[in-house]
């Protein structure tokens, strides 16, 4: 399934984050973290929800917020990298360059369109927990006044620049092996790395034009 067809609902929560300050009393480095990843989730969400309340700014403003706050909080290179599988190795080195940033813009430009639909909704975070296996869990959910509401579950890694989010599972379905099959799917049809790239900026021209 493409991920511009998956549901609003999944594709539009998976963009949430800036980097709060937490300001608390010493704790147990264990618990410190946890709260440092969960602080993380809440200040995207709150930061993606204020991108979508301002109705001032057009729709190249938002990518370009958007676009900061995936450069930021997600970890794209390993999510890119993941997401195209055994593909990755194959590549040359220009292929790996070029595919990276049409991925990065293809899900910035799909989310920016997706998530225009959760302006005026509340979200929670409910715990986090870790590590575990070096992954932080949070736990949240997206508050919704006429619909039920929707759960995420959060992966976080420390990298070199700090906390870094690798996946978003919505309802027990997980972004990246979504867009891992997804993307397996249209390099049997396409035959290549190039072709891939094709197909996404094909995608994004779509999504301009709706």
């Amino acid at each position: 399934m493409a991920v511009s067809q998956l549901p609003a609902r999944i594709l539009g929560t998976g963009v949430i984050a800036l980097v709060l300050m937490f300001a608390a009393a010493p704790q147990p480095a264990r618990a410190q973290s946890a709260n440092d990843a969960q602080a993380l989730v809440q200040a995207l969400a709150n930061r993606a929800l204020e991108i979508l309340a301002d109705k001032s700014t057009t729709k190249a403003d938002r990518e370009v917020e958007f676009a900061k706050l995936f450069t930021t909080n997600f970890h794209t290179r390993s999510i890119g990298v993941f997401v195209l599988g055994r593909h990755w190795r194959r590549a040359t080195p220009a292929q790996r360059k070029a595919y990276l940033a049409v991925f990065k813009r293809f899900i910035v430009k799909t989310y920016t369109v997706r998530l225009r639909q959760y302006a005026g909704e509340k979200f929670r975070v409910q715990r986090a927990t870790g590590p575990d296996n070096g992954a932080y869990v949070v736990e949240s959910v997206i508050l919704q006044k006429s619909r039920p509401s929707i759960p995420l579950r959060w992966s976080i890694r420390r990298a070199n620049t700090g906390l870094k989010i690798v996946d978003v599972v919505i309802e027990n379905l997980s972004m990246a092996q979504t867009q891992r099959a997804d993307f397996a799917a249209i390099l049997r049809q396409r035959g290549s790395v190039d072709g891939l790239i094709k197909a996404l900026e094909k995608k994004m021209r779509s999504l301009d034009r709706g």
